[in-house]
C-alpha cells in the first residue's frame, strides 16, 4: 500500500470515526440521568475528553513519549497549545455537544464542518493569510449549504432547533480560533531546540487542559458536580469510556493522514464525518431519511473540499 492510499484510508477513518462519535454521544445525552439538567451536556464532554485523554495518555506511555507531553508546559509553544486547547475544548466541544442536544447530531455535525473555512477567514483577517479565490468559493459555498440548514429544517425538528444552531455556530468559531492560535504559535514563535515534540504529544496536551478545566471549573459552576457523581454510580462512564475511543482514533488518524496526505486532503475527508452522522443515525438508530438534510450536508462536504484541495500547479506556474 502505497503512502497516499494509506493516507487517504486513514483521512476515511477520521470521518467514519468522529461521525461515530456524535451520533453515539447524542444517544448517551439522552439518557434519563440527564433529565432536568440543561448543562448536561457539560458533564458529557467531561467524560468524553477525560477518557479520550487516558487512551491517547496509554499510547503516548507505551511508546516512551508521555512525560514530552506535559514537558510541552515549559514551552511558548507549548503554552499557546493550552490556551488553544481551552478555546477548542471547554468551548467548542461544550458547545458542539449542546448543539447536538438541541438540534440533533446530523445537524450539529453538519454545521460544525465549516469551522476550518472560518478558521481560514479569521487566518486572513488576524494573520494576514492569504486566501485563493478557489478557497474562497469553498468556503461561501459551505457557508451557503450551512445557511440553507439553519434556515429552513425539514423532517422531525425539535422546539429548540434554533438554539442548537447557535450552539452550532459557537462551536465553530471556537475550533477555528482553536486553529488560528495553533497557526500563530507554528508560524510566529520560534523554535525551542530543547523541545522535539510529536503531534500526539501535543493532542495529549489538549485533551489534559481539557479535562482540567471541566473537572475544576465547568462542571463544579455548572452545577453538575452531583449528576457526573450519578454516572459514575450507575456505570454510565463506561459508555462514555468506549465513545471517547472513537474521539482518539479521530485525532491520531487525522494527524497520520495529515502526515501522510498533507493538511487540505485531510481537513476535507474530516469533513466526511456530517455525512456519517446522517448515515449512523439513520442505520443505527432508524432516524427518518431527510433529503433536505442531506442534499446540503452533501453541498457542504462538497465546499469543504473546494477550499481544502488546491490544484497541483504546472511546473513554471
Amino acid at each position: 500500500m502505497n503512502k497516499r492510499t494509506k493516507g487517504i484510508m486513514l483521512g476515511i477513518i477520521v470521518g467514519l470515526a468522529w461521525g461515530l462519535d456524535s451520533t453515539l454521544m447524542g444517544v448517551v445525552g439522552q439518557n434519563k440521568i440527564f433529565e432536568g439538567f440543561a448543562s448536561s451536556p457539560l458533564v458529557s464532554a467531561f467524560f468524553h475528553d477525560s477518557f479520550a485523554f487516558f487512551w491517547i495518555a496509554l499510547t503516548l506511555l507505551f511508546s516512551r513519549q508521555l512525560k514530552g507531553s506535559f514537558e510541552l508546559l515549559k514551552t511558548k509553544k507549548g503554552k499557546a497549545a493550552a490556551v488553544a486547547a481551552l478555546v477548542g475544548a471547554p468551548v467548542g466541544m461544550s458547545a458542539y455537544l449542546l448543539a447536538i442536544k438541541y438540534a440533533t447530531a446530523p445537524y450539529a455535525s453538519s454545521i460544525s464542518v465549516i469551522y476550518p473555512g472560518v478558521g481560514a477567514v479569521l487566518s486572513y483577517l488576524l494573520l494576514k493569510e492569504k486566501l485563493s479565490k478557489r478557497a474562497c468559493l469553498g468556503i461561501f459555498i459551505s457557508l451557503l449549504g450551512s445557511f440553507m440548514l439553519g434556515f429552513k429544517p425539514t423532517g422531525d425538528i425539535p422546539s429548540t432547533f434554533g438554539t442548537g444552531i447557535l450552539f452550532a455556530l459557537l462551536a465553530v468559531l471556537g475550533w477555528a480560533s482553536e486553529g488560528v492560535i495553533i497557526g500563530f504559535a507554528m508560524k510566529h514563535i520560534k523554535n525551542e531546540d530543547h523541545i522535539q515534540a510529536a503531534p500526539q504529544q501535543f493532542l495529549c496536551l489538549r485533551y489534559f487542559i481539557s479535562m482540567i478545566s471541566y473537572g475544576l471549573v465547568v462542571v463544579p459552576f455548572s452545577g453538575g458536580t452531583s449528576i457526573a457523581l450519578d454516572v459514575i454510580k450507575s456505570g454510565l462512564f463506561l459508555q462514555f469510556a468506549g465513545i471517547a475511543t472513537l474521539g482518539a482514533i479521530t485525532y491520531l488518524c487525522w494527524y497520520k493522514a495529515v502526515d501522510l496526505i498533507g493538511a487540505a486532503m485531510g481537513t476535507a475527508l474530516n469533513s466526511t464525518a456530517a455525512l456519517w452522522t446522517i448515515v449512523f443515525s439513520i442505520i443505527l438508530f432508524g432516524s427518518p431519511i431527510n433529503l433536505h438534510l442531506i442534499l446540503w450536508g452533501i453541498v457542504i462536504v462538497a465546499g469543504v473540499f473546494i477550499f481544502a484541495i488546491e490544484p497541483k500547479r504546472k511546473k513554471g506556474e
